[in-house]
């Protein structure tokens, strides 16, 4: 019942929330991090943008936060962004009848399996979630350096006379 793309979505949120202290996180940063590529990341962000679960701001120092207090944002607000309920396609059933069937018509151990996980998702926060001791990890940006460049590798000093005139004082 749940895809993948809720999944990914609620483990975005949960790493967005742990990063909350440290301020925006980009798509560059949470690609490496959470192992998705950086177009599916803003798949994922754009309806929880537009549902106001994350804030973005755009420029240098931007990125993507979590929106509002993370101890009252339930993990069903983020799935229901992405999944639809029996609800729904009864909604969408009853405003467009078809001329060939009607809706159809779910068994009633569907409703029971889809109330169950609304509830269980309901009842955990965003907070429940955030492991606060991984907080102090060091951000991408410092990682990598300012400008992104892989660490070079420790210069080899030689243990050599450097010049012919220190050549005369290694005899």
């Amino acid at each position: 019942m749940i895809s993948k793309k809720t999944i990914n979505a609620i483990e975005v949120c949960v790493f967005l929330a742990s990063q909350r202290s440290l301020g925006y996180v980009t798509t560059t940063e949470l690609s490496p991090r959470l192992g998705l590529s950086i177009s599916y990341l803003e798949n994922i962000l754009k309806p929880l943008k537009a549902h106001d679960i994350v804030t973005a701001m755009k420029g240098p120092g931007g990125g993507y936060m979590i929106r509002g207090d993370v101890s009252l944002l339930s993990v069903w607000d983020i799935a229901a962004v992405f999944e639809s309920t029996s609800a729904d396609a009864s909604l969408s059933a009853d405003a467009s009848p078809s001329d060939e069937a009607g809706p159809v018509e779910l068994a009633s151990y569907e409703l029971g399996l889809e109330q169950i996980v609304k509830d269980t998702l309901g009842n955990f926060t965003l907070a429940d979630f955030v492991d606060y001791a991984l907080v102090e990890v060091k951000s991408y940006a410092q990682e990598m350096g300012r400008f992104k460049f892989k660490p070079l590798p420790t210069p080899f000093m030689p243990k050599a006379p450097n010049s012919v005139f220190q050549l005369h004082m290694s005899f």
